[in-house]
């Protein structure tokens, strides 16, 4: 049987206005059956977690889960009525409920199965099932979340469990931009873009899918398509393992990530071994780094480290940053949060020896200064100053012509 799975985020279960409307859209679906993940009520989780903040300072990860998985089960049970209402065979199901497991990692839990039988049986009885995205059942029974975004994994995981003919991403936007349309005009949609290439730009901040749901489609080797619920007859962008030889254009596209913090150690003496010791230190604590650098004065035989970390990661390492300047005996720990990394995104960008070059070279000449570089196959990080970010973009998506009409149209070379 022809099986589809669509996945609706906060924006397009806002209301109740917009369940039917996500009703009407389910129903004029062509496969037999549907599973339709949807995530909770416009700004509802971050409701419920401003509830949490105002009972503790820092809420316990295992009922924060508690609490944050009740968004989920209201949209679906709300959609499932209408559905109903509508004539539909329609029934919700929570993430446990369907067969959903995860590990115990309270708030960022990872899925480790997803019950094909539960799955089947679900869809034998039903034509529309309706699923909570964003959570599970942990293997010691404790009810898990995903974290932001792990609808779209929720959406890609039961899509390869069941085999689904398509992988649909409903979303407020057309599809996936070469930058974010709302802070640059020129913008333009891309029609189709790989697995590679939308997992980059997912890690850099872009508001596009969930990078943990790009892996699985990619390991899956699963077609996703990126639509707007409101204009669902619009194709949108779809994301695939296509590869061609050699691209008219290398860069694809631009993110700017404003949730940044950019951390410097000074006067760090020189045997001390501090960038493996911090990286350590901050992996216990579920704290990513995505770009270090360094810079040695023989003179005085000391080093300045810098590094750069997610904005809502600095309360809960402060004090472990704060014991490794004693440790050391640096002579300064300095936090700016005031900056923003600009990424361009591009498969294949680290065999292209001019692109960061051209990068620095724009944004020099407009006195823009860059804080950390960082160079990857796939993407040239820039951190700058905060308030410079959107003026950056401009610049960088002028200098690669993403203005223009974009074309995925690739040539061969001989």
């Amino acid at each position: 049987m022809s099986i589809s799975v669509l996945k609706f985020g906060g924006t397009s279960v806002k209301n109740i206005s917009r369940i039917h409307h996500v009703a009407d859209v389910i129903a004029q679906c062509d496969s037999k059956k549907c599973v339709v993940v949807v995530s909770a009520m416009g700004d509802t989780t971050d409701h419920l977690y401003n509830l949490a903040k105002q009972c503790a300072t820092i809420p316990n990860k295992r009922e924060l889960d508690l609490l944050l998985a009740t968004g989920e089960q209201v949209s679906i049970a709300l959609l499932a009525l209408t559905l109903q209402e509508k004539g539909i065979n329609a029934k919700s199901y929570t993430g446990s409920q369907i067969g959903i497991t995860t590990d115990d990692s309270h708030s960022t839990a990872r899925i480790l199965d997803v019950c094909r039988e539960t799955l089947k049986n679900a869809l034998q009885e039903h034509d529309v099932i309706v699923v909570a995205g964003f959570q599970g059942l942990s293997e010691s029974g404790e009810i898990t979340t995903l974290g932001r975004g792990g609808s779209d994994t929720t959406a890609v995981a039961l899509a390869a469990a069941c085999e689904a003919d398509t992988c649909d991403i409903y979303t407020d936007v057309d599809g996936i931009f070469t930058t974010d349309p709302n802070k640059i005009p020129e913008a333009q949609i891309l029609p189709s873009i790989c697995y590679d290439e939308v997992l980059e730009l997912a890690r850099v901040g872009a508001q596009v899918l969930h990078p943990r749901a790009v892996e699985l489609a990619k390991e899956y080797n699963l077609q996703v398509r990126v639509r707007n619920t409101f204009k669902p007859n619009h194709t949108g962008t779809i994301i695939n393992g296509e590869t061609k030889v050699e691209r008219i254009r290398k860069v694809s596209g631009i993110a700017v990530d404003g949730n940044q913090a950019h951390v410097t150690f000074v006067g760090v003496p020189l045997d001390f071994p501090f960038i493996g010791t911090t990286l350590d230190c901050l992996s216990k604590q579920n704290v990513s780094v995505d770009m270090v650098s360094q810079s040695i004065d023989f003179a005085t035989r000391t080093k300045c480290v810098s590094l750069a970390i997610k904005y809502e990661d600095v309360d809960c390492a402060l004090l472990s940053l704060e014991e490794l300047k004693t440790s050391c005996a640096a002579k300064e720990l300095v936090v700016d949060t005031e900056v923003a990394k600009v990424s361009v995104i591009g498969s294949g960008l680290g065999n292209s020896h001019q692109t960061s070059a051209q990068i620095l070279s724009v944004l020099e000449d407009h006195s823009l200064y860059v804080k950390l570089l960082y160079c990857g196959e796939s993407r040239i990080s820039c951190l700058i100053p905060l308030s410079a970010a959107n003026h950056a973009t401009a610049l960088l998506h002028r200098e690669f012509r993403l203005h223009e009409h974009c074309s995925n149209d690739l040539v061969l070379t001989a």
